[in-house]
């Protein structure tokens, strides 16, 4: 997910451009499906375009071939993911293609899964032309955090938080602080509706009582999963509970389930304390969420860094210091005197007086070159 840059610039091709921003409409929306774009082109011009709403729901390009008509027929399609050739929810999209009558397929990467995998040598045995992008990292990087759920069986894990000028996250310690402004409030709502589930730890539901939403909401809004993370059971009050703005689940490391009762409409999950935070996202890739945001205190933080379970950081810088007597980011870092350069910045931007830095792990390779 760019926040600051808009990657479909750099595709030279109208369709496949057009299917890239088409697809972005559907982020968030899909899980556990990829979100996928699909233009249909005829003498140059888009005669049909249609991107993945929610699962369940037909593909994108079963809703470009629909609005297209019969002007598919001998038509040059473009879909930033190869077409599924199983039956899932629906039926295989290469079917779709073949019955359109549908000249050309070209596609931005290839369908990573066994099961979706293999519609390119379907539609090619068909007698349609099939052609991959050269360059597929635009549509590669667009569905990351899905492909990354299906290699590694856990959602892809974005972790934002607030930090004065002088690094802390707060200026009291055990006590709500708002320290960033409006601007950091504009992206955090949309990284919440980009996101599957957002998370926080038991503590921060404690202190900041947070409702974790999408607001304004409307028709359209995606409300995510709001999670509270807990090794007891999670607490019994908070606003998230009883405001039926979407749903909640406590994740709990509680050995015995029937230790706890949680209030009336919030699901509960259980992963095993000895796998620690792994095992806690692990749970949420059983439950089909590929992505998740999460709104981290200094304790959850901590824990995530040195587990190293963080694929994306979001630093909001805020205008201001807090003092030497506010609580610190890191708990209990060690004094070993080095400075661990894991991560590298990707992206940087000003939002309404904020500053805001998106920070990725290093590659191994990347390490070397230091």
């Amino acid at each position: 997910m760019n926040l600051f840059s808009d990657p479909s610039l750099g595709i030279d091709s109208l369709g496949m451009r057009r299917a890239y921003q088409l697809a972005e409409r559907g982020r968030g929306l899909t899980a556990p499906n990829p979100f996928v774009g699909c233009v249909v082109m005829r003498d140059e011009r888009i005669v049909g375009e249609g991107y993945h709403h929610r699962a369940g729901e037909p593909h994108a390009e079963a809703l470009a071939l629909s609005a297209a008509g019969e002007a598919a027929r001998g038509a040059h399609v473009f879909v930033t993911l190869e077409p599924c050739s199983h039956h899932g929810r629906t039926p295989p999209c290469v079917d779709a293609l073949i019955a359109a009558g549908v000249a050309r397929v070209s596609i931005g990467m290839p369908d990573p899964t066994a099961a979706a995998g293999g519609g390119a040598i379907r539609l090619r045995e068909a007698g349609i032309e099939v052609d991959f992008e050269l360059d597929s990292s635009p549509f590669e990087a667009q569905l990351e955090e899905w492909t990354s759920w299906v290699r590694r069986g856990r959602p892809w894990v974005r972790v934002k938080t607030a930090l004065s000028l002088d690094g802390r996250p707060g200026t009291t310690a055990g006590a709500r602080s708002a320290i960033s402004g409006s601007g950091s409030l504009e992206v955090t709502m949309r990284l919440r509706s980009a996101a599957d589930a957002v998370l926080v730890g038991a503590a921060t539901a404690l202190i900041d009582d947070p409702r974790l939403t999408v607001r304004p909401a409307n028709e359209t809004s995606h409300q995510p999963l709001r999670v509270v993370l807990s090794r007891e059971h999670c607490p019994e009050e908070l606003k998230m509970f009883t405001d039926g703005a979407g749903r909640v689940l406590c994740l709990s490391a509680l050995a015995d389930p029937h230790d706890w009762s949680p209030p009336q409409g919030v699901e509960v999950a259980h992963y095993s304390a000895d796998e620690g935070l792994r095992g806690a996202l692990h749970a949420l890739g059983e439950r089909g969420v590929t992505s998740v945001l999460v709104e981290a205190g200094p304790g959850l933080f901590s824990s995530m860094w040195r587990e190293g379970v963080i694929d994306e950081l979001v630093i909001y810088h805020a205008g201001g210091v807090a003092g030497s007597t506010a609580p610190v980011l890191m708990v209990d870092a060690g004094d070993d005197g080095d400075l661990n350069r894991s991560m590298r910045a990707v992206e940087a931007g000003v939002v309404g007086g904020d500053a805001i830095t998106i920070w990725r792990p290093r590659s191994a390779e990347e390490f070397q070159r230091m």
